[in-house]
């Protein structure tokens, strides 16, 4: 599915809005986020997942051409990247640990029952390039199109949840949902679907870069349009997981299409994300993966207002 490749070039501050496109807003903070500036990774792919690894290094899935599978690369958070294995049969892998300390996947791949996509999950060893026994999730994409890309994160009580796209019921152009659903304990293997939605009108690539108890904060992309209306990547808050509210202001120019957010935390209220971009082109694409550093709250805006201020001085001079 090819509205899994975004992200960024300049550092764009989101304003406060709410989007019509989210679900009713709950009582987190307020959804606001600059990027910085970005580094090319030297990666051709889309669809990356990170994990930050105890040695300080940057664990990086996504699929490539290159490896004929998901490839498995080792970055410094500088952007020096080699990729060092590959997976075969697990496409849009994302993963969490566990409370028990181990490494639990979870991927799409192909169900030989029902002919269709699925979402499965396996244990995935500590090195990265094994996964162990597979289990499917029993969710189906039925033969849709815009469906998948599945992201897992660890809930405050240990359990998992799983995000993922599915097409609107209504159908027609960029109206995708987000949809959830929650492990029944702490083993990660047995799902049940949440009720409703988590976004609705064309959102994608859902990533939680953060699950806090009433601190929710999460990445995402819009569903590729047209060349006039490239992806882009948005910011959402929520105190549950669940009900989220939006910002429509774009993080990233229309200069390029960006999608595929996922991010590691490196600080207070800062991240460094992840992401696929493309040109604003109709039919075959290279994606290439970069890096950019995401600031969200008081110190997205704190860094908004500088950067305002620099532009004004600028135009002084000049």
């Amino acid at each position: 599915m090819n509205q899994r490749l975004r992200f960024l070039a300049v550092a764009v501050a989101v304003g406060v809005g709410v989007s019509a496109l989210s679900a009713p807003a709950s009582a987190a903070p307020r959804p606001v986020g600059s990027l910085g500036t970005p580094t090319a990774l030297g990666l051709s792919g889309a669809s990356p997942h990170a994990d930050l690894m105890e040695d300080g290094s940057v664990r990086l899935y996504f699929p490539s051409m290159q490896t004929g599978g998901t490839a498995v690369a080792t970055c410094t958070l500088a952007g020096n990247c080699s990729i060092v294995g590959s997976i075969e049969r697990a496409a849009d892998l994302t993963d969490v640990v566990l409370t028990d300390g181990s490494r639990r996947a979870y991927f799409v791949d192909f169900d030989p029952n029902t002919k269709f996509k699925g979402i499965y999950t396996a244990a995935l060893s500590a090195d990265g390039l094994t996964l162990g026994d597979r289990v499917s999730l029993n969710i189906s994409s039925e033969g849709a199109m815009a469906w998948g890309v599945p992201d897992a994160v660890l809930l405050p009580d240990g359990r998992v949840r799983v995000y993922w796209v599915e097409p609107s019921p209504q159908g027609g152009m960029a109206t995708e949902n987000i949809v959830s659903a929650t492990s029944t304990d702490a083993t990660g293997t047995v799902f049940v679907r949440d009720a409703g939605t988590r976004t609705t009108g064309g959102l994608v690539d859902f990533e939680v870069l953060r699950a806090e108890p009433g601190n929710w904060l999460a990445i995402m992309s819009t569903s590729p349009e047209d060349t006039k209306n490239p992806q882009r990547l948005l910011v959402g808050t929520s105190d549950d997981g669940l009900t989220w509210r939006i910002n429509p202001k774009s993080l990233t120019p229309r200069k390029m299409s960006y999608l595929d957010p996922t991010g590691i935390p490196t600080g207070d209220d800062t991240f460094l994300v992840y992401y696929a971009t493309s040109p604003n082109v109709l039919g075959d694409r290279e994606y290439t993966l970069e890096q950019a550093t995401l600031s969200v709250g008081a110190k997205a805006v704190a860094d908004s207002k500088k950067k305002k201020k620099k532009k004004k001085k600028k135009k002084k001079r000049g």
